[in-house]
Formats: structure tokens, C-alpha cells, sequence
């Protein structure tokens, strides 16, 4: 009597898809989460490029126009200008501007811009953090 009963249940597959969607469900939600984590970072690293540029023209032109704009100024715009439209970076936006010693180009004053971003995470539920982002560029000015 147990066998047929046996047989009867070994050949049912209802219930199957419920099952194996189970099953697989955490694996390509994983990889789906893990892929707009991907696009994230390298949309915040494109953005980290932007600013950077914007940065430096702003600095260069300030400075085309006989305004001497410090280091601070600098910085605070750089916070702007990743914080404002296009860009829309959150708060956790640092940029530093060190002067360079002796610069590579003569008759110029050289800067270097160090921009650092982490981009949010999308990925908490598997213990997944963002890596701190950054992007470094030289400012050249001319010595008017």
C-alpha cells in the first residue's frame, strides 16, 4: 500500500516552480543588486572626473580674470559644483587642494586636486560596503 502512494507522490510536480524559484530567487536578485552597484560606482567615478574638470576650469578662469581665489575657495566650489546638477553626489564629498612645491610647467603655479566620494550602498543586506572613491587632478594657473 505504501509503494503506490510512494510512486503517486514521486511523480507529482506541482509545487515544483514555487521550489526552485526559492531556491534561485536569492542568487539573481544577488547578482541583479550587485550590477546596479557596479553601474553605481563607475557613474560616481564618472562624476568624480566631471567635477574635477569643472573644478579646474573654474579655478583657471577665475584666476584668467585677475581674481586670486585661495585654496578654500577652491575646495568649497569642487563641494559645489559635485553636490549641484548634473552631478547630484551626496554629502560625502571631500576635496582638497595641495599646492605643488615645483611645479612641471614653468611661469605656472600647479595644484593638485584630490576628490574623495563613497557611493551609497545598495547592497546592505549582504554585508556589502562601498569602497571609498577617488580621482586626483592638476590644476595649472598662469603667473601673471
Amino acid at each position: 500500500m505504501s509503494a503506490p502512494l510512494f510512486h503517486r507522490l514521486r511523480r507529482d510536480e506541482r509545487g515544483t516552480a514555487i521550489i526552485e524559484f526559492a531556491l534561485l530567487a536569492p542568487v539573481i536578485l544577488g547578482l541583479f543588486f550587485g550590477l546596479i552597484q557596479i553601474g553605481i560606482s563607475m557613474q560616481a567615478y564618472n562624476s568624480l572626473r566631471g567635477v574635477a574638470s569643472d573644478t579646474a576650469r573654474y579655478a583657471v578662469v577665475e584666476y584668467m580674470n585677475g581674481d586670486t581665489i585661495d585654496d578654500t575657495t577652491i575646495e568649497n566650489r569642487a563641494k559645489a559644483i559635485a553636490t549641484g546638477a548634473p552631478y547630484l553626489l551626496n554629502n560625502s564629498v571631500t576635496a582638497t587642494i595641495t599646492p605643488v612645491a615645483t611645479p612641471r610647467v614653468h611661469g605656472t603655479h600647479e595644484k593638485t586636486l584630490l576628490i574623495s566620494y563613497t557611493p551609497p550602498d545598495v547592497l546592505p543586506f549582504f554585508n556589502f560596503t562601498s569602497k571609498q572613491m577617488t580621482y586626483e587632478r592638476p590644476i595649472f594657473v598662469i603667473d601673471e
